[in-house]
């Protein structure tokens, strides 16, 4: 397998040390500085890279998280499926996005090579791609449908027509998933979703139970707490206005993080804004989006197989 660094100049050094300590382990990695060739057009080439690796690591910073340069690189890794190790090199403010995914603190000379060393060779057990003939005939109806339907709704939610890869694109992400989720037995796998309209939801649900999760619904917040209070879910999944009132999707929050800190939780509504997805981890989020490929990324980036 090979590993992408993505990187501004004031990290070149850590960058290749980076780069030192994985070669050391047997794991290829790539950095600007040296699969560039002269007179090479650079965009090209660092997309090429992209495309070829497995995991993106990226050197978080004051200045990498204001650079177009990184953003487009992790953009572009995660529009592809490909997996996100975020390094926190030095305090600062993640875009939302990167926000949410769990980061290894290399701060303050913290060194978690292991750590970093163990994960991607975690994701190189479980990076070999599933092929059609594994899946069955209703795996294989499933995912052409939701497939078709989400990038549908993207492409309406987004207010354009649908791309002609985008089906593929969504393919792609969900059979990745299912790939990674399938690489080790899972203790539990039922997610909570809390929406007062769960007809709206089906497509992106069966987008999810493909991949291998389960679902119990609740249609009000009282409902919701109800279950929680019997029983354990690997997430939770929210709208934000019900019948109870508009900030439902808050309320259920705050009286979750009473008791309970830990358990993965995104809101799943109308708004994509930067400053809802902001005020949605303040409260104790992993994530919000109103996004069905966001929402699949986001719970398979932050839920992993080992936390179930």
């Amino acid at each position: 397998m090979s590993v992408f660094v993505s990187y501004n100049s004031k990290n070149e050094d850590f960058a290749e040390l980076v780069k030192m300590k994985l070669e050391k382990e047997n794991i290829e990695v790539w950095k600007d500085t040296y699969q560039i060739d002269a007179g090479t057009e650079w965009r090209n080439e660092i997309d090429q890279g992209l495309l070829n690796c497995s995991v993106i690591i990226v050197l978080l910073n004051e200045i990498s998280t204001k650079s177009p340069y990184v953003t487009y690189e992790w953009a572009f890794a995660l529009g592809g499926g490909k997996h996100i190790i975020p390094i926190l090199v030095e305090e600062c403010e993640p875009h939302p996005r990167i926000d949410i995914l769990q980061y290894l603190n290399f701060k303050n000379g913290q060194r978690p090579w292991d750590k970093l060393i163990e994960r991607i060779k975690k994701i190189g057990i479980s990076s070999q791609k599933l092929k059609v003939s594994d899946l069955t005939v209703e795996e294989l109806e499933k995912l052409i449908e939701g497939s078709k339907f989400l990038a549908k709704e993207t492409a309406k939610a987004e207010g354009r027509p649908v791309n002609k890869d985008e089906v593929t694109s969504f393919a792609n992400q969900i059979v990745t998933a299912k790939t990674l989720f399938e690489a080790k037995p899972k203790q539990s796998n039922v997610i909570l979703w809390v929406d007062d309209r769960p007809d709206n939801n089906i497509h992106e649900r069966k987008a999810l139970e493909l991949i291998g999760f389960k679902f119990e619904l609740a249609l009000s917040t009282n409902e919701a707490l109800k279950l929680l209070a019997k029983n354990k879910y690997v997430a939770i999944i929210s709208d934000m206005g019900r019948a109870e009132g508009p900030q439902e999707g808050y309320l259920l929050l705050e009286e979750l993080r009473r008791k309970d800190k830990t358990t993965p939780f995104f809101i799943y509504a109308g708004s994509n804004t930067i400053e809802h997805k902001k005020m949605a981890k303040e409260k104790g989020a992993q994530g919000s989006t109103n996004s069905s490929s966001e929402l699949i990324g986001l719970i398979t980036s932050y839920i992993q197989p080992s936390n179930y």
